[in-house]
């Protein structure tokens, strides 16, 4: 990995601010149905820095190129500082129809050559009074962007956003043949396109480069060159699943940081009048924080009310504008169509501009952060991560498992061949969530898919995106590794994991993740398809032989109980295909069986320093996301789930919570725990807004503790 330049952090040790935009009073942004949107108020981009100190709003100001409202003047301002040299751009004249469309302004296209200027006036000015400025979509000419890092460390580098991702209807696979489509196509164009732009930026000497989205790919726009992924948390529900990827990207490709893009105000849901709506929010910015998050972006909600995606928006008390979402499109005639209803609008503003009640209490939130963060500081380095999920190579699913998403936008494709669409592989996201990041319901009666605990501490999520990982990396950094979902094997990838296992650590891993399939083909793949044809002799202690027969129920071999379960405890019903396998090492323990036969489903092997867990399924794991079989509970996460725990009781680090001190429960879902080994620090918080929660902190060297953590609240103790 590349070696890369320190990454300077201020004095509280964490950068936190909030999005700021040029903003054109009066104009109408959008007619959609649930999208109606005015803009209530101007501001001139020095006003905005003054309100950010004023308001406490963080030592960041993450500044937005797309603007709310398109007026000249503010395009004047904010992007070309044409007043710096003398050059005034009128404001608009609704009653007269004048000066209304920046892309239609003379004397912009006279002044192209100012383009960037207003931005780099922007840092120079931010930096003056200590605030960083981090830029998303802004565009400039190179003779301006070659100047931004004038300002040093106050200038933080451009975030391209979500410019990258799987649309609805992805353009490559509706121009390649269905048959000749492959994983490894559709990732291979995404690097290609993000690679683009990134090249494009470095040319302009932009400084890191940031990708902010809520893709769970992000480790694809990595691997094309990104610097920083700053993820677009709440739009990316769980919050902590986010992090993960985040964190073991940082880890893996040797980043210089990463930071998370909260969009509370757009994704979080709630109605504004839900009592936990910002106590949320103020959660939220706490796991980011003890999760090792040093970017920290609150996207909007701060200056005006933008977001439309709660039932209780004082956007819908705005009259109805009866235009088509086209005809307001920005430029060409739009502002005359819609001039006519400004008066009636202007009416209703004082509900969603900077002195409205929501506003306000989005900068309160932040200024409470801010302090506490200034008070306390941030925990140095990352938290510690025992354990890695494994996201295989053209994992190319959503974060979130929709049976009705299709893979890579690939819909045209998934409608022809259901394959495509989000199945079993996907799945398995599902139960690693369930074992590792618990979403239980604190926010009642509302769902809650953001806050989660960690009951087995911080786990990181690593990529095998393109098999850029090493045996040494993980083995420097992890105990156990868990393949979750979607996996295009590689004789490359096998090499890797047996030198991890040899080196000492914990794989789990099952067949169809060594198939070297980019088809989708996770039906009905045959040996032919697997690394080696099959044979893990070597390593696993099995030769696959190909498909086995369908099993009913799983249970335990008589007289074992290596996973925490015996028979007659049955999981399934599962109705799916184990593999024919020939054990070529009788040393091999089989800790899973099916009910009837007996037939092995999974094995332990050790190898070298350590051991493979080798689930002997054709299908994957996301399949076995099924309990309802005898001795079933209600807190059960399925075979593959106890699985996951079984291993990671194992691989404990340096401390560790139980509910009865022997193992995570119900109570420690709802606690979110990190250890910072670097300042000696256990940082332990209780997501849970109503209730106390008691359960038991363990050290390595030391008895354990009974803790009780009141409702949200957040202890810092010595490690």
């Amino acid at each position: 990995m590349p070696t890369r330049k320190p990454f300077p952090l201020p004095p509280c040790g964490m950068y936190i601010g909030t999005g700021v935009y040029p903003m054109s009073k009066d104009y109408l942004l959008s007619t959609l149905h649930a999208h109606q949107a005015w803009m209530p108020q101007n501001t001139s981009p020095l006003e905005m820095i003054d309100k950010i100190i004023a308001d406490n709003q963080g030592n960041l100001a993450q500044v937005w190129g797309y603007a709310r409202g398109y007026a000249p003047n503010t395009y004047a301002e904010w992007f070309y500082a044409l007043d710096e040299i003398g050059v005034e751009v009128p404001p608009p004249d609704w009653a007269n129809g004048r000066n209304l469309v920046a892309s239609q302004c003379p004397i912009l296209k006279e002044h192209a050559d100012r383009h960037g200027a207003g931005i780099l006036r922007f840092i120079r000015e931010a930096a003056a009074r200590d605030i960083h400025t981090l830029l998303i979509y802004v565009s400039a000419r190179p003779e301006w962007s070659r100047r931004f890092q004038e300002a040093g460390k106050h200038y933080l580098g451009y975030d391209f956003g979500e410019r990258f991702t799987f649309r609805l209807d992805n353009p490559v696979a509706r121009q390649v043949a269905p048959h000749e489509i492959t994983l490894t196509m559709l990732a291979d164009d995404l690097i290609a396109r993000v690679k683009a732009h990134v090249d494009e930026r470095r040319a302009g000497e932009w400084g890191l480069v940031m990708a902010t989205s809520c893709n769970f790919y992000v480790d694809y726009e990595i691997a094309a060159g990104t610097d920083v992924p700053l993820v677009e948390d709440f739009a990316f529900p769980n919050l902590n699943v986010a992090s993960a990827l985040s964190r073991g990207l940082y880890r893996q490709f040797n980043l210089p940081t990463w930071g998370s893009h909260l969009a509370h105000e757009h994704y979080s849901w709630l109605p504004n009048r839900a009592p936990r709506k910002f106590d949320l929010l103020r959660a939220a910015m706490i796991l980011k924080y003890m999760a090792g998050c040093k970017i920290l972006v609150n996207e909007s909600g701060n200056w005006f009310v933008e977001a439309s995606l709660c039932e209780d928006s004082p956007k819908f008390e705005f009259p109805r504008v009866p235009l088509k979402p086209s005809e307001v499109k920005w430029g060409g005639d739009a502002p005359m169509k819609f001039a006519p209803y400004i008066a009636e609008a202007r009416k209703h503003y004082g509900k969603v501009d900077y002195n409205a009640p929501i506003p306000r209490q989005y900068r309160r939130v932040m200024s409470e952060f801010y302090d506490f963060v200034k008070a306390n500081g941030t925990p140095e380095g990352q938290p510690e991560s025992m354990i890695a999920l494994a996201k295989g190579n053209n994992d190319l699913g959503s974060c979130s498992y929709n049976p009705n998403g299709a893979i890579a936008g690939a819909f045209a494709l998934a409608d022809a061949n259901p394959a495509w669409y989000a199945g079993s592989p996907e799945r398995g996201w599902e139960i690693a969530k369930k074992v590792f990041f618990p979403c239980p319901h604190v926010l009642a009666p509302w769902q809650n898919p953001f806050l989660s605990g960690t009951p087995f501490g911080m786990v990181d999520i690593v990529s095998f995106v393109r098999d850029l990982i090493d045996a040494d990396f993980l083995l420097a950094n992890y105990k156990a590794l868990m393949f979750c979902g979607w996996n295009t094997s590689s004789p490359q990838q096998v090499e890797t994991l047996k030198r991890y296992v040899a080196g000492g650590g914990t794989l789990f891993i099952s067949i169809p993740q060594l198939s070297t399939d980019a088809r989708r083909n996770h039906g009905a793949f045959g040996v032919e398809d697997l690394v080696h044809q099959g044979d893990f002799s070597d390593w696993c202690g099995v030769r696959v032989l190909g498909r086995g027969p369908r099993i009913y129920w799983a249970t335990a071999p008589d007289g074992v109980n290596g996973l925490g379960f015996s028979f007659p405890r049955r999981f399934g019903v599962l109705t799916t295909s184990i593999g024919e396998i020939e054990i070529t090492d009788p040393a091999a323990e089989v800790l899973v069986v099916d009910d009837e036969q007996a037939s092995p489903l999974l094995l332990r092997r050790r190898h070298g320093k350590g051991q493979v867990y080798f689930l002997n399924a054709w299908a994957y794991p996301g399949a076995f996301d099924r309990d309802y079989g005898p001795g079933a509970t209600i807190d059960s996460p399925g075979l593959i789930g106890q699985v996951y725990r079984h291993i990671a009781a194992q691989c404990r680090g340096s401390a560790w919570i139980t509910d009865d001190e022997v193992m995570p429960g119900r109570v420690c879902e709802h606690i979110a725990f990190s250890v910072f080994p670097q300042c000696g620090r256990i940082y332990l918080y209780n997501i849970d807004f109503d209730h106390p929660q008691r359960f038991h902190l363990h050290r390595r060297h030391g008895a354990s503790e009974a803790v009780e953590l009141a409702p949200s609240e957040l202890r810092t103790v010595t490690l």
